[in-house]
């Protein structure tokens, strides 16, 4: 297994996995063995327990006792209600940003922005991470710790649905777009439609979503 730049194997791994979680190529209830995994993946087992954990951590997959590390479930219901309470998170980080950003967060915000551009191009796993490091500036700027935390746990629990849809084609250069676009309204401080940009920016592609009620079975 290639190690991409900036990724540990367990990094790869878990997202190579999640994402054939989430497109329905592994199912829920299905037991992933790790010397199976390991094997496919010419890795060591400590990766391939690495990668299960991190997982477990974002609820895609359970330790049972006697089993080992199996597939969770979501309902195609559970996963839009999730969006739309991050949708709306969001949105509210982005007008506080606006209203408390500060040079230093500026600067961040410009620099993230940056590194979305300049990773555009390259694999969608590496931009998916300086797509996290542009939001995280805006969360930075809005200076209100409790939203931090519960805008990034809803963030990590989503992330596997949303760094699989930057796989889609053309959803990147989308991306990108966007986020010039919520940088340049927090910056000139109009909060009102830096909030609307971003709660448009988290909700999915419609042909995804289609893809996704199929595969979790809605």
């Amino acid at each position: 297994m290639a190690k991409q730049k900036g990724m540990s194997h367990a990094e790869r791994l878990k997202g190579l996995l999640e994402r054939q979680i989430v497109t329905g190529e592994i199912k829920p209830g299905e037991k992933l063995e790790e010397l199976e995994i390991a094997a496919r993946y010419d890795v060591s087992r400590t990766p391939v327990r690495e990668a299960l954990v991190m997982l477990e951590a974002i609820n895609l997959v359970e330790r049972r006792p006697r089993q080992g590390a199996v597939v969770k479930g979501i309902t195609f219901t559970r996963l839009i209600q999730m969006v739309e309470v991050l949708a709306e998170l969001d949105a509210f980080a982005g007008r506080l940003a606006a209203k408390r950003l500060k040079e230093k967060e500026r600067k961040e915000l410009e620099a993230a922005l940056a590194a979305c551009v300049e990773a555009q191009d390259a694999d969608p796993d590496d931009y998916y991470n300086a797509n996290v490091r542009f939001h995280k500036a805006i969360y930075a700027a809005t200076y209100n710790s409790v939203l931090i935390e519960k805008v990034v746990d809803s963030g990590e629990r989503l992330e596997p649905f949303f760094r699989t849809q930057h796989h889609q084609p053309g959803w990147i250069d989308k991306s990108v777009r966007e986020h010039r676009e919520i940088s340049d309204a927090i910056i000139s401080g109009d909060g009102i439609k830096a909030g609307e940009l971003l709660r448009k920016h988290l909700q999915f592609d419609s042909d995804f979503l289609a893809d996704l009620a199929s595969s979790i079975g809605a």
